[in-house]
Formats: structure tokens, sequence, C-alpha cells
């Protein structure tokens, strides 16, 4: 009944249900692994005809939906939250590209918490924070594991 529902449904040209009637292949006499052995042949059975389906259809290879996903840049900064030293003088111009660099390695480098000093504290868990924002924690700002050790980089 549900597969001749499915295959009459009028809006849609294709679709991917496969409806294996489970009821009869599990009241079968027969052992539990061969049921699941038949269950699964049924729905495996189906995928022939799906594929035809999809080659009439011209379904292959062809995108529908949402456009692929840009990723924004990172949001710009104003002048108090950056240290001068990063600044360059007048005449130097610097590509989209190398900025977005710059401001990863920044990023990287940058306290997670004061997002001010660089990271020169490190957690027994691997994650890292300047020493003054981390010599008082109690556990870790980014994972929340407890602190016992830590491990000054310089």
């Amino acid at each position: 009944m549900m597969r001749e529902f499915d295959d009459n449904i009028p809006s849609r040209a294709f679709d991917n249900f496969q409806f294996v009637n489970f009821t009869e292949i599990m009241s079968r006499n027969i052992p539990a692994s061969r049921k699941e052995t038949e269950f699964a042949l049924a729905a495996l059975m189906e995928i022939p005809s799906q594929y035809k389906a999809t080659m009439d259809l011209q379904l292959l290879g062809r995108r529908r939906g949402l456009p692929e996903r840009v990723c924004l840049p990172p949001p710009s900064r104003n002048r108090y939250s950056r240290s001068s030293s990063f600044e360059q003088g007048p005449g130097i111009t610097r590509s989209a590209q190398s900025v977005s660099y710059e401001s990863s390695i920044e990023e990287k480098l940058t306290c997670p918490i004061c997002l001010w000093k660089s990271k020169d504290l490190a957690f027994g868990c691997g994650h890292q924070t300047c020493y003054e924002c981390g010599k008082e924690l109690q556990r870790c700002p980014i994972c929340q594991a407890n602190i016992s050790t830590r491990i000054r980089l310089y």
C-alpha cells in the first residue's frame, strides 16, 4: 500500500524512499539472522530502480538547494583592540590575503581572555592564556578542565 501511495504522488518526479514490507519478512518462521538478511536484501533491491530513475531524470551531478556557503571575514578591529607594533607606515599597501593571514596569526598568539597580551602561560590541557589572566584560574576558560599544571612560555 505504501509503495502504491509513494508511486502516485504527483508533485514529485523522484524521491529516495525505499518501502520494504517489514511485517511480512519478520512474521516468517525463519531464524532472526535470516530475517535481518532478507530485510537488508529487500532494501538493497530498491537501489537499481532508484539509480535508473536518477539517470532517466538526469538528477546526477545537478546541484539543488542552497548555494555553497561563503565564509565572511573576521570583524574589523578598532584602534584600541590592537597593538601599535602591528601597524605599518604610510604608503605600504597590503593585500586582503596578507591582512587575513596576519590577523589569524595574531588571534592565535593573543590571550583569549583579555584579547590584548600575548599567550605566555600553558595549562595541562594544552590551552594557553597570558600569565596575568591565567595565574589565578582554577579551571581552563576554554575547556573547563581543572588546572593542575601551569607552564610559563618564553
